[in-house]
């Protein structure tokens, strides 16, 4: 029995009080999606946010201070300024991108996709929010779609006089007015997924998708497919007369003579996924799917390696079935991992490279995406395949399961019901004030939807009907839904933490260390546990059920939070350009633990094979651990009453913890096992 005591009183004198967040490796970031130059300085946008030059790509730095969102997509300068598109907004920076401030108001929450400056004017292509201009500089945009009707506006191009826009699904649209009209201008196109446009010599040049190159001489009133085979263009540029293309697959294509001929230029490329081709004074810059960059001199050599910063993607949903553990990013792809995110596999069968939302049930799992819809997997996340049969949306930004029932929230379409795991869907909207769903979450009867524009929305009846509850909610935006023990939770952007006892029909604004105009990222509920991420890059965690909360960010850097999720006795969270961190949970779990052990008794102690634990209050929540002296997690048990027996004919002859969550606080004890 000596011995036990003593190994007892060492295990105690060793417990820390709190440790550090560990970044993982990966998942990686990749993808340079646009390289312009200002005369002096380079800029590239890629996955990990705004890579840097000053020295005509000798060295490449990121400059991030002050973009919320580093999934960039297109870059372009107007004045003093250059501007970068984001999946959140546009951002702009009059420092050489030392610092970003948002490009105003209008675009805050919005997917901006394209830039393009037409005198003096900045044009902003969005998803499903259509097309902005701002003749401002930046500071106010208004929309301009007149004749403009379609969901994803992807690519931009303008020749001083008129503007063109290609589309995802619509063709490629043209505005002789400065963008007041909008006409579609399809003649002679086979495919209307455009991927990008450049105005040259008197021509516009076009790619689709899949069917190559086109050409128009009259503006575009008819188009005529280009004689030489060049598939999957992502960008065009040129200098001095010389246009270039760039190819996902088949690298770099210059033409001499106005894109009637082109040869590749490919000698030194070791990569030729190409996203993104611009230039300098003196030399060529493609971007590839690795988020490196080569370089060219024009006047003549082989390709060198020009940028090589390694980057996490920023993780915007995590989720799990059984040891697998996955990733969705924004702008790098879909990962999963077997080892506890030790390392990450990009799963190719989810071809998009934005995943919104994740939700598992053995062995399915589901992805929503931004333009393909829904991916889902049927052997725990080996393969997806799309599963989008009834959806009307190419955009799902959250899911909840309610009665065996799987609900989709989307941009701009309201909510899809499958009740046959997603092999068809059916829209379900009837009472929505608004169908741009945010956010879903249940409390196993009723569902909620959070909007992005008018509040929390209830359904008693499996989304057939829905009533509006923002009584006392003071935010139309409502980024996140969490429901745990009969208390409902709604995070918004900018407006801090609400809390619901009665199925939000009354809310309250609950702090207590979380600030009151917090912009509230993601919210999750575990056991009794509650954990919160920011747009700030903070992390709190309640065990009472929000009425006191602790902040547990310690030495996790970047911001926003994107999500948190519980899996294998960690915490995860997704950052912001900074991958997947985790924080083992027996830690957290020991902010809130009273060490006054009189609450809770073990009997009999010693032990064989069944203990009876018992407490000296009645709590309406709880769950029972089992602990190793390590620290691992053995046996979890929800409790039924003050008297709970748990059988540990399992565990091997020893001593353990075993520690008491209630919603008043942990209450820890040992037990010795012989």
């Amino acid at each position: 029995m000596i011995k036990y005591v003593l190994a007892i009183l060492l295990f105690i004198s060793t417990i820390p009080v709190f440790g550090q967040w560990q970044q993982l490796n990966g998942p990686t970031g990749g993808y340079i999606r646009s390289i312009v130059f200002d005369g002096q300085t380079l800029y590239a946008a890629s996955g990990g946010g705004v890579m840097v030059s000053n020295n005509n790509g000798a060295n490449w730095s990121f400059k991030n201070n002050g973009l919320k969102s580093c999934d960039t997509k297109s870059l372009t300068i107007l004045g003093d300024y250059i501007f970068i598109s984001t999946d959140e907004n546009v951002f702009r920076s009059s420092d050489n991108g030392t610092t970003w401030e948002s490009s105003g108001t209008d675009l805050e929450g919005i997917y901006t996709k394209n830039l393009t400056v037409c005198n003096n004017v900045i044009f902003a292509a969005t998803y499903l929010r259509g097309i902005y201009m701002s003749s401002d500089t930046g500071n106010t945009w208004t929309a301009v779609n007149n004749g403009f009707p379609t969901k994803y506006a992807y690519y931009f191009a303008n020749d001083g006089a008129n503007i063109y826009v290609g589309t995802y699904q619509d063709g490629i649209y043209r505005s002789t007015d400065m963008g007041s009209s909008w006409s579609l201008i399809n003649n002679g196109l086979t495919e209307l997924n455009i991927m990008s446009i450049t105005c040259f010599g008197g021509k516009i040049f076009l790619s689709t998708l899949s069917s190559g190159v086109f050409v128009s001489s009259d503006n575009g009133n008819n188009w005529n497919q280009l004689g030489t085979n060049i598939a999957s263009v992502k960008g065009f540029t040129d200098f001095n007369g010389v246009l270039y293309a760039a190819s996902f697959g088949q690298g770099v294509y210059q033409s001499l003579d106005t894109g009637s001929t082109w040869t590749t230029i490919n000698a030194g490329l070791t990569e030729k996924n190409i996203w993104a081709i611009g230039t300098s004074n003196d030399a060529l810059f493609v971007g590839v799917t690795s988020g490196y960059i080569y370089k060219k001199n024009i006047s003549g050599g082989n390709w060198t390696l020009s940028g090589s910063l390694d980057f996490n993607a920023g993780v915007g949903s995590i989720s799990n079935t059984g040891s697998n553990l996955f990733a969705g990013t924004h702008g790098s792809g879909f990962f999963s991992s077997i080892n506890s995110g030790v390392s990450w596999t990009r799963n190719t069968s989810i071809w998009t490279v934005e995943t919104r939302a994740i939700i598992s049930v053995s062995p399915h799992v589901f992805a929503g995406t931004d333009m393909l819809g829904v991916f889902k997997s049927s052997n725990d996340g080996a393969s997806f395949s799309m599963a989008n049969t009834g959806l009307t949306s190419a955009w799902i930004n959250s899911f909840t399961i309610c009665s065996s029932k799987l609900f989709a929230g989307s941009g701009e379409e309201g909510v899809f019901i499958s009740s046959n795991a997603g092999a068809s869907w059916a829209k379900v909207n009837n009472g929505l004030g608004s169908h741009n769903i945010l956010s879903l979450g249940t409390d196993g009867t009723n569902i909620y939807a959070g909007t992005s524009d008018s509040g929390m929305y209830i359904s008693n009846n499996l989304g057939a009907n829905w009533q509006e509850i923002n009584n006392g909610l003071n935010s139309n935006n409502i980024s996140s839904i969490a429901y745990a023990n009969g208390h409902l939770f709604a995070g918004t952007k900018n407006d801090g933490l609400f809390k619901s006892d009665n199925q939000g029909v009354n809310w309250l604004q609950i702090s207590n260390n979380i600030p009151v105009q917090a912009d509230v990222r993601c919210i999750y509920s575990y056991d009794t546990l509650l954990f919160v991420g920011t747009g700030d890059g903070e992390i709190f965690t309640s065990l009472d059920y929000g009425n006191s909360w602790i902040e547990i960010t310690n030495n996790l850097s970047g911001s926003p939070v994107l999500t948190l999720w519980v899996y294998n006795n960690y915490l995860y969270a997704g950052v912001n350009a900074g991958g997947v961190w985790n924080l083992p949970l027996s830690i957290i779990l020991e902010l809130n633990e009273i060490k006054d052990i009189t609450d809770i008794n073990i009997c009999p102690n010693p032990s064989n094979d069944i203990i009876t634990v018992t407490t000296t209050h009645m709590y309406n929540s709880g769950f029972i651990y089992v602990y190793n002296i390590g620290g691992e997690e053995l046996i979890k048990q929800k409790m039924e009453g003050d008297r709970n027996q748990i059988e540990t004919n399992s565990l091997n002859s020893g001593i353990y913890l075993v520690k008491v969550f209630t919603n008043n606080g942990i209450f820890t004890t040992k037990f010795i096992k012989e």
